[in-house]
């Protein structure tokens, strides 16, 4: 027997983008052919409506995300308060090359969007370790969220991403390839010095601790229940040796914006997730990290 709409819808059918509850629908994946696919509704859909659909489906092979526009071919009652509908995926608004050879399968573990420098645990604000329904469930918070037709919190952008995100992480090859691709992409994207030479002086010292602060800060977004960090793995991302990080480590405990944890690893503090947030909405007018001024002495 079907489960309730109400109980695990899944799909959501946005009619239009005014964002009033009657605007979205909840539906009942049944079936697809390729990019049509059939969903049972508690309401008739007029012919040749286009609508956004978007949630996750159970296939058979495993769960996809459903995210895109559709048209409906056909709507039929198949009970009381039950309609099936087929929807075919609307083709983007552009014109295709027929000489054009057919885009290269990505690469196990690369980005197929071309979101290069996205960490799909942080678009989905998730730890590494999430698990595949927790997964699932955020993304579609997420989805309504960011869905282009939310007038409100809609972006195109963050959506895509989203999806791509979606995609890789939920997939167990694709996200083992990708979860060996990113810890190498750390090291590099991460490392900051390439010499022992050019781990000392002011400006080094700067960029440490920017380094520091975006590695805690992260850590504290994406893994909220260990957001610790040892001063060895700022040594290892960063490029530097662990004698190397001392002063940086003072200077920001001293500023109170990262503490020792009890099994003497390191946090971040609110403070220093503010001031890092500060520094990111600023970094194309600023080289580094915009630190608490130090205390006036008394006269």
């Amino acid at each position: 027997m079907m489960k309730s709409f109400e109980a695990r819808p899944d799909l959501i059918v946005i009619l239009d983008s005014s964002g009033s509850p009657g605007s979205r629908l909840q539906a009942r994946f049944v079936s697809h052919t390729g990019d049509v696919i059939k969903i049972q509704t508690g309401v008739a859909l007029g012919q040749n409506l286009l609508v956004s659909v978007a949630g996750q489906v159970d296939t058979g092979t495993g769960t996809s995300p459903v995210l895109g526009q559709y048209r409906v071919r056909w709507s039929r009652i198949v009970g009381i308060g039950k309609y099936h509908a087929e929807l075919a995926m609307e083709a983007p608004d552009e014109s295709d090359d027929p000489d054009q050879a057919p885009a290269a399968e990505p690469p196990a573990g690369s980005s197929p969007s071309g979101f290069e420098d996205a960490d799909y645990y942080e678009i989905l604000q998730l730890s590494r370790h999430a698990d595949t329904q927790t997964i699932h469930r955020v993304f579609h918070l997420l989805a309504q969220r960011y869905h282009p037709d939310n007038p409100d919190t809609g972006d195109d952008l963050m959506f895509r991403k989203l999806v791509e995100a979606h995609g890789v992480l939920t997939h167990t090859e694709r996200r083992a390839a990708y979860d060996v691709s990113l810890t190498a992409s750390d090291k590099v994207r991460l490392k900051i010095f390439d010499s022992l030479a050019s781990t000392q002086g002011v400006q080094a010292e700067l960029r440490k601790r920017k380094a520091i602060l975006r590695l805690l800060y992260t850590k504290r977004l994406t893994d909220p229940y260990q957001p610790s960090m040892r001063v060895r793995d700022f040594a290892e991302m960063v490029g530097c040796p662990v004698e190397h990080l001392e002063f940086s480590l003072w200077f920001l405990r001293d500023r109170k914006l990262i503490v020792r944890a009890d099994n003497n690893q390191f946090e971040i503090t609110a403070s220093g997730a503010e001031a890092f947030e500060a520094e990111e909405s600023n970094h194309s007018k600023k080289s580094h990290l915009t630190l608490p001024a130090a205390a006036q002495a008394s006269a």
